[in-house]
């Protein structure tokens, strides 16, 4: 008898890994020479514009090195490609033109943190912390980062006051708390939604500009407090609050820090109110773990695999922050600590996590 060989296990994802590296900078690069707003200002997008047109368009030195980077995006599924023509696909349409209302195209620059993080990944792991210069750049970052998150963020912020409003949770004249307020997209839409609330907005001195100007811009300024400061610290205006918002705050706060800051949270919702969590939550364990108490192998790897997108941000947290993400498991335990429970959680827009948080105190009664 012949004696069967397994086949060999082949390279393809340590390629996809290599040419992640390659894929982001094609993108980056079709941003920087403006090649989607160059399609979508063309006048008959719909037929789109060959190598030529389009190197003319973006000033490239001529077809031959844009037919490369544009057949590469077509592969990556960011344009589309008719004969020798390329045009927009409807994600990059909706996505990566500059003056879409939903726009992530500064977000794909300002996402991955500090360039200088990565190449020091294996020294944070090493170290426990990035170097001071890595968080440095961070700091100096952030204005710009809470900026490119302002489209995404302010579409999450409006289904959410939806699904509050749903459940009961949204007063005509609500006072919110929004702890790490950022680029004021969560601030404006609520406020878009009940004009005569109030929002006490709590952010680092450079960054609170960006949100007074967001809500300057949509003329909701005058309901607005603005407070400067650390958002676990700070002394605020109210004591209670309707709703209280942390934004991507806890994933880059260490454990002990994101646990006191979402205490501050629940104390601040007391029992009427509601914490809203917005986070990517890398997996939870428990979720592998079977009654027996062993963790199956094939369960915690798919488990990761579902959580793709939410580990490579928690990933990047490590690179440049203090923090390594956090998990539904952490949420439920910081919640029961500070008295309180994680009632739901829920996706209003693809890969935007909600938990929502309320106390176990029962709502007083007159």
């Amino acid at each position: 008898m012949s004696k069967t060989t397994a086949t060999p296990a082949g390279p393809a994802p340590v390629w996809d890994v290599i040419n992640g590296f390659t894929s982001y900078w094609a993108l980056s690069a079709a941003l920087d020479l403006g090649l989607f707003d160059a399609l979508a200002e063309d006048a008959d997008s719909a037929t789109g514009l060959d190598a030529a047109q389009l190197a003319t368009a973006i000033g490239a030195a001529g077809p031959g090195q844009v037919t490369v980077l544009a057949e590469t995006l077509v592969a990556l599924g960011l344009l589309s490609a008719a004969e020798d023509r390329f045009r927009l696909t409807p994600t990059a349409e909706r996505y990566l033109v500059s003056t879409a209302p939903a726009s992530m195209a500064a977000l794909v620059r300002y996402s991955p943190g500090p360039p200088a993080a990565w190449p020091g990944l294996a020294d944070t792991i090493r170290t426990g912390a990035p170097e001071p210069a890595v968080t440095a750049g961070l700091a100096e970052l952030y204005p710009a980062l809470v900026r490119a998150t302002g489209p995404t963020q302010a579409g999450v912020a409006t289904a959410v006051a939806a699904e509050l409003e749903r459940r009961g949770l949204w007063p005509e004249q609500p006072t919110v708390v929004d702890l790490g307020c950022g680029s004021g997209a969560w601030l404006t839409a609520l406020l878009r939604t009940r004009p005569a609330g109030t929002v006490i907005a709590v952010d680092r001195p450079n960054v609170l500009p960006i949100a007074e100007r967001a809500a300057t811009d949509v003329g909701l300024r005058e309901q607005v407090i603005a407070v400067a400061g650390d958002y676990l610290g700070t002394a605020l205006p109210v004591a209670a609050a309707d709703v209280v918002v942390l934004a991507h705050v806890l994933r880059a706060e260490p454990a002990e820090r994101a646990r006191q800051l979402l205490a501050r949270a629940v104390e601040l919702a007391g029992a009427g109110g509601v914490v809203v969590v917005v986070d990517y939550p890398r997996p939870d364990p428990a979720r592998a773990r079977h009654d027996d108490g062993d963790v199956r192998g094939e369960d915690r790897v798919a488990a990761c695999v579902a959580a793709r997108h939410e580990l490579l941000l928690s990933l990047t947290m490590l690179a440049s922050t203090a923090g390594l993400g956090v998990t539904v498991a952490d949420l439920r335990a910081w919640a029961e600590a500070a008295g309180a429970e994680l009632v739901d959680s829920f996706e209003p827009l693809p890969r935007q996590h909600v938990h929502l948080i309320r106390s176990r105190t029962p709502e007083a009664t007159s």
